[in-house]
């Protein structure tokens, strides 16, 4: 097939690109990465209908692939990282470095290379299996290329020999596209699975929503939870999030009763309570459970189903933004006194951990004391690890109590709601958020998949409610976890604040575009930029018009020209005292310069005249380098030239 001709039209270089275009749009409903794919793609647009060609050189091609790498990391920080059997760490990168490899080919005309980066861009998005449309899009991505070579390859002047050529070419490309694609598919298993943990430290399947169950193992290693965000609190950020209750316990798997799974709750509209309001912008899939701190009252923005437990159920929130009515205390409604399974255990775990709960609560005589006395144990006496080994004689609970054991939430909150249950107090394990990433600047906190917790709720019946209780060490969780303890400071602040901004819009604009959309288009601040940008653009039109008027008074359209008339002027004006009269030629006003300065100085400003009437009149080609020389050479001689004897400036 022949080399792209540069006599090529508008509409031509269009089409040209459509197949790089149909990648991005690929690659942005596919992950969601439109803050990276939207300008790129506007840009296009743009150097498609301008003409706009860029040089190809191997430099450039690194610099646009590493201009697209730095993209492409820096997305992870303003955006839901990217879905894939690689960690975002690595993905994102990569397919910003194939958008910036594909758009400088395209722009430089090397469609062949351009479009084998947009297909190795379109495999890799393809990773995403419940992406609807995805054969339509690559349909397109089909028939524009078809189209391209139809339009602008020569094939009906080239005969079908260059036709069959092409069209071989076209095959390799869409099939080592779906090779890879099947491939990167056939590869989650353990390899895959070792990289992933290798390189981002988190488990490539898990999810945001917190698990069905809570299974306990003898020994386990937990991944540490991922940076993903899920949820900004705008507001006084409370202590936990709830999600799910689990309220039976078999030794080893707690999960939740029929009865509480079945039983269907109604919040109060109002309390005696003094209430306050929590902002909750919710930017990824949470599955079916609305994270609530205790003694949520009412939910603004969606109407959930409250199961039994008070938690609260509402799918395909992704993007919204609901108002929580809450107590100033997070305090659980009261409720009736549960009956005998938030006391019951297997008899061989409880004659097993009988001893170790009477020894702990031994100067505890009521169920609240009993519960700050077991709390109060785990803090002091246990060391937070995501590496858990409960290997020995006995229950896996039994042992790391009996030997004091290092585990993670999950395992504390178990042990304590089962050594509760032995003494005869009602206890269950509660699931769900416990956010600490709070910006200063803003007041607004950023819940991350690594924030999942697990902590005990006690009946009390004094109070007629369950009252939380959390026995995880604190002290040592962050080091476990690896997070950072040092100030971030004001300009961390500020980015922090600048990327949960950048968060919630790109939320909105994925998973609620229209309504994003309209929030955007009602608030104060696009009013206010609409307004500036209107006055602007009129400012600039005064300005566009004087200019015009200017030029056309000066007879001609050459805007250097013009300029340097002008200057021309305005020298006059400075170094002589000299301005145009009404219907005053330019002979006259040089003959009063005569008059005013003497002949050498209106020698330099005849020769000006002169050039500048033969570009005017003649339409000689300038660059108007000769008359800005006579300006310059004028003004010299107007600040040496004295006003001659007996001559007055008329």
């Amino acid at each position: 097939m022949s080399e792209p001709s540069d006599n090529i039209s508008r509409y031509g270089r269009l089409v040209e690109l459509l197949p790089v275009f149909a990648a991005l749009v690929v690659h942005a409903v596919a992950h969601g990465r439109w803050l990276l794919c939207a300008p790129v793609m506007v840009g296009l647009v743009w150097a498609g209908v301008s003409g706009v060609r860029v040089s190809y050189s191997p430099a450039r091609l690194l610099i646009a692939g590493a201009v697209g790498v730095a993209a492409g990391a820096g997305m992870l920080w303003v955006s839901e990282p990217p879905t894939a059997p690689f960690p975002p760490n690595i993905f994102g990168p990569l397919c910003g470095a194939l958008v910036g490899l594909s758009v400088l080919c395209a722009l430089g005309r090397n469609r062949y290379f351009a479009w084998t980066y947009a297909c190795l861009l379109v495999a890799l998005s393809m990773r995403v299996r419940e992406m609807q449309a995805v054969g339509w899009v690559l349909g397109g991505l089909v028939l524009s290329v078809l189209l391209v070579a139809f339009l602008e390859g020569g094939l009906g002047r080239t005969g079908p020999r260059a036709a069959v050529g092409f069209g071989v070419f076209v095959v390799l490309v869409l099939g080592l596209s779906l090779g890879l694609t099947r491939t990167i598919w056939a590869s989650e298993g353990v390899l895959m699975d070792a990289v992933y943990r290798m390189t981002s430290g988190t488990n490539a399947g898990a999810g945001s929503e917190f698990q069905s169950q809570v299974d306990l193992r003898s020994l386990e290693r937990k991944p540490r939870g991922s940076e993903r965000p899920l949820l900004v609190l705008s507001g006084a950020a409370p202590a936990r999030l709830r999600t799910r209750v689990f309220d039976v316990f078999d030794g080893s798997r707690w999960t939740t009763s029929k009865e509480l799974a079945e039983q269907r709750l109604e919040l109060p509209s109002a309390g005696a309570e003094k209430e306050r309001t929590l902002a909750l912008t919710v930017l990824s899939p949470l599955g079916a459970w609305l994270p609530a701190p205790a003694g949520t009252r009412a939910v603004e923005g969606v109407r959930p189903e409250v199961r039994g437990g008070w938690v609260l159920k509402a799918e395909e929130l992704e993007g919204t933004t609901l108002a929580l009515r809450t107590g100033e205390q997070e305090h659980l409604l009261p409720e009736e006194a549960p009956g005998d399974g938030l006391t019951a255990l297997p008899e061989e775990l409880r004659e097993e951990l009988r001893p170790l709960a009477e020894e702990l609560t031994r100067k505890a005589s009521t169920p609240r004391e009993k519960a700050r006395a077991l709390e109060a144990y785990f803090h002091d006496h246990f060391e937070y690890s995501l590496y858990v080994d409960l290997r020995g004689e006995g229950s896996p609970l039994a042992v790391m109590v009996r030997e004091k054991r290092a585990a993670y939430c999950t395992y504390f909150a178990s042990a304590m709601a089962a050594l509760l249950r032995t003494v005869d107090v009602p206890a269950r394990v509660v699931g769900g958020f416990a956010p600490e990433d709070n910006n200063p600047l803003t007041g607004a906190t950023l819940v991350r998949e690594r924030d999942a917790h697990a902590w005990v709720e006690v009946f009390l019946a004094d109070e007629g409610r369950f009252v939380a209780f959390d026995p995880t060490p604190w002290r040592s969780r962050d080091d476990a976890l690896g997070l950072t303890q040092e100030q971030k400071g004001f300009f961390g602040n500020m980015v922090g604040a600048v990327g949960t901004f950048l968060r919630e819009v790109g939320a909105g604009l994925r998973y609620q575009p229209l309504a994003q959309a309209k929030a955007l288009v009602g608030s104060p601040v696009f009013g206010v930029l609409a307004a500036g940008v209107l006055l602007w653009r009129l400012r600039v039109g005064k300005k566009g018009e004087r200019k015009k008027e200017r030029r056309e008074a000066m007879g001609t359209r050459d805007v250097r020209l013009a300029a340097v008339y002008a200057r021309y002027l305005k020298t006059l004006k400075k170094r002589a005292g000299l301005v145009p009269r009404p219907s005053e030629t330019d002979d006259e006003l040089l003959a009063r310069l005569r008059n005013a300065k003497g002949d050498e100085v209106a020698e330099v400003a005849a020769e000006f005249l002169a050039h500048y009437r033969e570009a005017r009149y003649r339409g000689v080609p300038t660059g108007a380098e000769r008359e800005t020389a006579l300006v310059e050479q004028l003004d010299a001689k107007l600040r040496e030239a004295p006003s001659p004897s007996g001559r007055g400036l008329g």
